[in-house]
């Protein structure tokens, strides 16, 4: 029998809630299925003892997998905020540092990383609150935080056709149980009686979870803990907490956050009228499966390839000697010359029929040498980029995807910080003339106007890979397209360029400091008007052009003249090689 608390729902909604939370799902049971076989797939034989079953040695999921989550979320972004209102602008930019400082200090990185993985298997959830230590002024006060939700913790109203439409969702999750006993946010009467629950690696209905891949279905608990479920009613805008075995509501809370839950979901691609999304992973395993299987047996076919001599004539002490002697030896042989017998090896069709798949499944999966800059396309730079631009339209979609559920969660934490009546930050803000930024408090007082008056968006290029190469790979195209060409207009103008700061910068990048002792630099610089010894350049200079047409060293034309050759044709009718 449930135990209903102060201020919550009756005993007919709770149990009515809690039936239509079992169904749902139960409805869900299919994906998390075929969920657990994607995740097999993907982490091969080798991850874990419940992994996949057979090799996988050309795993692109796996490699299509890593590309996107590269691309998609490579780190957090940078929150931009900005206001109509001149007055309000100061405050803007320091609300803007402290929202910027929150990534950092709750790792977002690797929650937004594991939320597109997610979306790439079936869907991306995190869950955005407040952890609550004390409440002044009306407003609740603590650390926020954002916890991605897996699909086999994840439920919501499946009877729903679009998610605004849904009666409810919510997640299931362990909580020890000595901090459940002791904390001040469960119903006192809900703890009469109440007992730490067996752990298990199973889902409600006893059906496998990704989970139990490394860790079994079992598992052994060094504190005893309790299972528990979060319902959020949007109607209601009420956050139910219950125990899952006792059935006993232990808290119900009203979330202040304006228009949104603490849900937060991110899916690719929409399919009609139905609630949940397509997944990525989903389109690519048949083909991903197929040419594992075809590679799998081509090894066989390999492996069962002999060469082997045979003898005619002769005798056993001829065939002998022939076998010890080495190379340049001279025997007595008198049988007839040994002829080499080749039997078995890789079929001509079915390695054709395999480098067919493998350009589907890069094909199918958005051009994945384009996006992964596995191979070069074609036999120019400019038909490469033409070409990654037309297949980053996809990458584009699925960017613009997950940049709408990072703004909306930043717009969650940013409502947490400004309306938090207690934090104190210390922000560093750059001034212009200044070389250390002026260091500057930012608390509740320092908060003009209203939450409404800001406008937030996401800096989506601030998402993207900051590694050291690809900032060297930047330096050097700003030297070469900008510096080099406008060197004589920045001189007319009064400016100069350092020299040494960019080599600075190439050291520090390429992780070379002995860049720096390449160059010897003057002590003084030569002064103005001075003539500086150059190399003599002649004063007539010819320039010859040749266009020379060879076959292209792509990997795809040499995959066609590889399936050419192998079905008897002549790939060298075709001058190009594709």
């Amino acid at each position: 029998m449930a135990v209903i608390a102060s201020g919550s729902l009756t005993k007919k909604q709770f149990s009515d809630l809690n039936e239509s939370i079992k169904w749902s799902q139960r409805q869900l049971d299919f994906q998390r299925k075929k969920q657990l076989e994607a995740v097999r797939q993907y982490v091969g034989p080798h991850y874990a003892r419940d992994g996949a079953v057979k090799p996988r040695p050309v795993n692109m999921t796996a490699l299509a997998v890593q590309i996107y989550i590269r691309l998609l979320a490579a780190r957090s972004p940078r929150v931009m905020i900005t206001t109509k209102r001149s007055d309000l602008r100061p405050t803007a930019a320091n609300f803007e540092l402290a929202v910027n400082q929150i990534p950092k200090e709750i790792g977002l990185d690797g929650t937004f990383r594991r939320m597109v993985l997610g979306a790439l298997f079936s869907m991306g959830i995190v869950k955005v609150g407040l952890h609550k230590t004390g409440t002044m002024l009306g407003h609740d006060y603590g650390e926020s935080f954002v916890d991605e939700i897996t699909l086999d913790d994840y439920f919501c109203d499946m009877s729903a056709k679009r998610r605004n439409l849904m009666d409810y969702e919510g997640n299931d999750y362990w909580l020890p149980y000595d901090e459940l006993m002791e904390s001040d946010w469960v119903d006192k009467e809900a703890r009469v009686g109440l007992k730490p629950d067996e752990y298990t690696m199973v889902g409600p209905n006893g059906e496998e979870r990704t989970d139990s891949i490394s860790a079994g279905e079992t598992a052994k608990q060094y504190k005893e803990k309790i299972w528990l479920r979060d319902v959020w009613l949007p109607s209601e805008k009420i956050l139910v907490t219950y125990g899952i075995k006792s059935e006993k509501i232990f808290n119900t809370v009203e979330l202040k956050q304006p228009n949104h839950g603490p849900y937060y979901d991110l899916g690719f691609a929409d399919v009609p009228g139905n609630l949940l999304p397509l997944a990525p992973v989903s389109l690519w395993r048949d083909l991903d499966e197929l040419g594992n299987s075809l590679f799998r047996k081509l090894g066989n076919q390999a492996d069962s390839q002999k060469t082997v001599l045979g003898f005619l004539g002769g005798n056993d002490d001829s065939v002998a000697d022939f076998q010890k002697a080495r190379d340049g030896d001279g025997i007595h042989y008198n049988g007839a010359e040994p002829k080499r017998l080749t039997a078995g090896g890789i079929d001509p069709n079915t390695l054709s029929f395999y480098i067919q798949c493998r350009n589907l499944s890069s094909y199918f999966g958005g051009n994945l040498d384009s996006l992964g800059g596995l191979a070069a396309m074609t036999q120019t730079v400019g038909q490469d980029k033409l070409i990654g631009d037309a297949a980053g339209a996809q990458l584009r979609d699925m960017a613009a995807k997950t940049t709408d559920t990072v703004r909306d969660v930043f717009r969650a934490l940013a409502y947490y910080e400004w309306t938090d009546p207690v934090k104190q930050r210390t922000l560093e803000k750059p001034i212009p003339g200044l070389k250390k930024p002026l260091v500057i408090p930012f608390s509740r007082k320092d908060k003009k106007g209203s939450i409404e008056s800001f406008d937030l968006d996401i800096d989506v290029y601030s998402a993207q890979d900051d590694s050291p190469a690809l900032k060297l790979q930047k330096l050097g195209a700003i030297v070469q397209q900008y510096v080099s060409p406008l060197a004589p207009l920045i001189q007319q103008t009064g400016g100069t360029i350092d020299v040494q700061a960019i080599f600075r910068d190439v050291a520090r990048f390429s992780n070379m400091p002995e860049v720096g002792e390449y160059v010897t630099w003057m002590d003084q610089p030569p002064a103005a008007g001075a003539s500086v010894s150059e190399p003599q350049m002649p004063a007539n200079t010819t320039r010859t052009y040749e266009r020379v047409g060879r076959p292209g060293p792509t990997r795809q034309g040499a995959d066609a003249m590889m399936q050419q050759l192998l079905l008897g044709g002549n790939p060298g009718g075709n001058s190009s090689g594709e």
